[in-house]
């Protein structure tokens, strides 16, 4: 059903258009929004009234009439001379003119107490002076702190998020968050959707590329991960952060990379070794015996099953796949696939998770002879229900889980 708020075309209008009226429809919310913004103390008594694209006492404009006329998106006003002045911005950068030119409309109307905010996806590292800056991420952190006591609050919140969705899947945001990573929702009582999993993992990899701890373990903040994240019918979507490793390679297959894949029963965080890295770096992994290669297992199973300590029903992982291509643009047909709880090659009591070494032996085999199209992936899985999942802390798991394979990267890469 199409949405209450979204009566214009482009997506910044309907932002603003939303955020105005859930403003204009809940008093008490609107002097909250006024105090978050820092302006409290300026704030007149009695009714405040919300315009958009219109002077007081006027009729308003359109959305797309010339900006030149000096409109802001949002005009908040009392009684005397204060008013509030709000620009919003999604892709666009900030006009400097523009904003001279909403304080100097409020000034021919007779304001004298002008307050000038810009909501935008990030703040500018150039700020202009008497200007307040708040993003579209803060105001969804500020409006979900109040869905309990307002509706309208929610309503604004779940509409940044089906907007955001909405955004990411016509590749309108680009690399900019709307809102903020709050969990992997996904669940009995919350179906998967492959447009909501598509948000949450562009998200999540947002924050998880500001991570110090990563950045030691040898993550690119900087490196670019999947090119496009394409097919909207699919139960997986997933996406990587490359390692400093793979600066100046022609491909991202040519180097292990850190991969996130949100599915449909279940979350994948695994160090992924592709079929195109250097004969070198799967020689690194597999020289020597059987049993060096599960001790290094053993100390990657270790880590991960102190990293997901707490998740039900999580556990360490490894997957062998096969695959191949019909043709240079098709999707990839699966020929075989091996997949086990790293549990399997040490034993463990507490899950009561057998140890059956073979399967650990036919990893090592597979990688050792490989003749095909080939791809090794090692780390943890999440299975939905856990509430930790619906949460922030989720990231800690995920950049745990990463960490615990440092034994292993160091080895593909050949560092002692």
């Amino acid at each position: 059903m199409r949405s209450l708020f979204d009566q214009y075309d482009a997506p910044e209008n309907r932002l603003t258009h939303a955020l105005g009226c859930c403003l204009e429809r809940d008093p008490r919310l609107l002097r909250q929004f006024i105090q978050w913004v820092r302006l409290g103390a300026t704030v007149p008594k009695g009714r405040l009234e919300v315009l958009e694209q219109q002077v007081p006492g006027t009729l308003a404009a359109s959305w797309d009439e010339d900006e030149s006329k000096g409109l802001p998106d949002l005009w908040i006003h009392g009684q005397g001379d204060w008013c509030l002045l709000v620009e919003s911005k999604v892709q666009a950068k900030v006009s400097a003119d523009q904003l001279r030119r909403h304080v100097r409309t409020a000034e021919r109307n007779g304001f004298t107490d002008i307050c000038l905010l810009v909501l935008a996806s990030e703040v500018p590292s150039r700020q202009l002076p008497n200007v307040i800056y708040r993003t579209w991420p803060d105001l969804y952190v500020w409006v979900c702190r109040r869905v309990r006591k307002s509706v309208w609050a929610a309503c604004m919140g779940e509409y940044m998020e089906v907007a955001e969705a909405r955004m990411i899947a016509d590749g309108y945001l680009g690399n900019k968050p709307l809102t903020k990573f709050d969990g992997i929702p996904f669940g009995p009582d919350h179906p998967y959707t492959y447009r909501e999993a598509k948000r949450t993992l562009k998200l999540a990899m947002h924050e998880l590329r500001k991570r110090s701890d990563l950045r030691k373990l040898g993550m690119d903040p900087e490196g670019l991960g999947r090119p496009a994240i394409t097919g909207r019918d699919s139960t997986v979507v997933w996406d990587f952060i490359p390692l400093k490793e793979a600066r100046g390679k022609s491909q991202f297959t040519k180097c292990p990379h850190l991969t996130l894949g949100i599915q449909a029963r279940r979350t994948m965080v695994i160090v992924t070794l592709p079929n195109a890295v250097p004969r070198k770096m799967r020689q690194n992994l597999t020289s020597g015996n059987q049993d060096r290669f599960a001790e290094l297992v053993g100390k990657v199973e270790a880590g991960v099953s102190k990293a997901i300590r707490g998740i039900a029903r999580a556990y360490p992982f490894m997957e062998v796949v096969q695959r191949h291509y019909p043709s240079q643009r098709a999707q990839p047909v699966v020929d075989a696939r091996l997949e086990f709880d790293l549990r399997t090659a040490v034993g463990s009591r507490k899950a009561s998770v057998k140890k059956q070494p073979q399967w650990l032996e036919a990893a090592h085999r597979a990688i050792t002879g490989k003749q095909s199209n080939l791809q090794v992936g090692i780390g943890a899985i999440l299975p939905y229900g856990d509430p930790h999942l619906c949460s922030r802390a989720v990231l800690d798991v995920i950049a745990g889980v990463w960490l615990a394979c440092r034994p292993w990267i160091r080895t593909v890469l050949g560092k002692k």
